[in-house]
């Protein structure tokens, strides 16, 4: 997967990260810290000469990484075929790297990231994905780190489009050469078709004989069927024969499962979007021998969190089930314990 990529165009800002921030010395500029914990650490080298890096180290299941600012996110304009490359080296061979883009339409919505991983190794490699953005997307937001414990050295994250306007004008179509003729003999001269230089009149005889049957009488339900026909311009969905389309419209089930180990550290759950969802709980059961405390988290834009309530204890051996009273877009659950000990955590939904 390895690639020489002197001389390509990043449309990725500070995507070399050459510049560091202007309000924080010790990391890059148009970049923010996303995931980890308390113990998870971000290191930054700064080197003049293009060998800047990002290097971080996490110490627990969920992700961390860096995010673009919404200021910095990648303008696609009217090119929608796009190509994404990260230049990676991991700590330990096949650790999980990922890659999320979050598509933003012109009016600010921010609709479900793409998620991509991959298995980085001890050596620095390049890793590319191909991306397709529908017509109403203007802007791509990058996110990229590690996935579960481990160390990972970010070099590079570049971004170019596949289809540059500037080939297009380079394309030039033949002229085609238009012949006129003034009359013709009979109708077996013309071979292919031809312009004519003024309308000449062709009295050609016809006789058309038709036979027609006409069935006049009143439409009953059970004998006579209709056929809808739509189009673009009308609410109704239908197949290319003409025949209406319905969609049945249910119940969805949503299920998750984590294992995890509390500890005097606060840790977190995976972060989930909930917008979609009708309804969201958390069941926690305590497998150890000393008492957890655990509450909810929520956030707009899965960066800044807030916590809904005071914590909920689960002793030894009990169950606890929580449910968000609250809504936000993501939702997270925070645990701790004063000695270690193991629990499990569902997440259950409908939509």
């Amino acid at each position: 997967m390895k690639r020489n990529i002197k001389g390509t165009f990043n449309r990725v800002p500070n995507g070399n990260f050459l510049k560091k921030s202007e309000t924080k010395d010790d990391f890059p500029e148009a970049w923010f810290q996303i995931g980890g914990n308390k113990e998870s650490s971000w290191n930054f080298k700064h080197e003049p000469w293009d060998m800047s890096a990002l290097k971080i180290s996490n110490n627990t299941a969920i992700r961390a990484g860096i995010i673009q600012s919404p200021e910095a996110s990648l303008g696609i304009d009217n090119v929608k075929e796009w190509i994404i490359k990260i230049i990676l080296k991991a700590d330990r061979p096949n650790a999980q790297a990922y890659l999320r883009i979050y598509p933003i339409s012109s009016q600010g919505d921010v609709a479900k990231p793409w998620e991509y991983r991959f298995g980085a190794g001890l050596e620095q490699e390049q890793f590319q994905q191909v991306i397709s953005a529908d017509y109403d997307v203007d802007f791509l937001r990058l996110e990229t780190g590690i996935l579960g414990a481990g160390s990972l050295c970010i070099y590079k994250i570049i971004a170019y489009s596949l289809s540059p306007n500037r080939m297009k004008r380079r394309v030039k179509k033949p002229k085609q050469e238009i012949l006129y003729i003034n009359s013709i003999q009979t109708i077996g001269e013309i071979i292919k078709p031809i312009q004519l230089a003024t309308p000449i009149p062709l009295k050609i005889p016809v006789n058309v004989q038709a036979h027609v049957n006409a069935d006049v009488r009143n439409l009953t339900p059970i004998r006579d069927k209709v056929q809808i026909f739509g189009n673009s311009q009308v609410p109704i969905a239908t197949s290319v024969s003409g025949r209406v389309q319905v969609e049945i419209n249910g119940h969805g089930f949503h299920e998750s499962l984590e294992e995890v180990t509390a500890s005097e550290t606060i840790s977190s759950t995976i972060t989930r979007d909930i917008s979609a969802l009708l309804r969201c709980s958390f069941a926690v059961c305590n497998f150890g021998c000393n008492l957890a405390y655990v509450d909810t988290e929520l956030s707009p834009d899965g960066i800044h969190w807030t916590a809904e309530d005071n914590p909920h204890e689960v002793g030894p051996g009990k169950l606890v089930i929580i449910s968000p009273k609250k809504f936000l877009r993501y939702t997270r659950l925070t645990y701790k314990a004063e000695n270690l000990t193991s629990l499990r955590i569902w997440v259950q939904a409908q939509n």
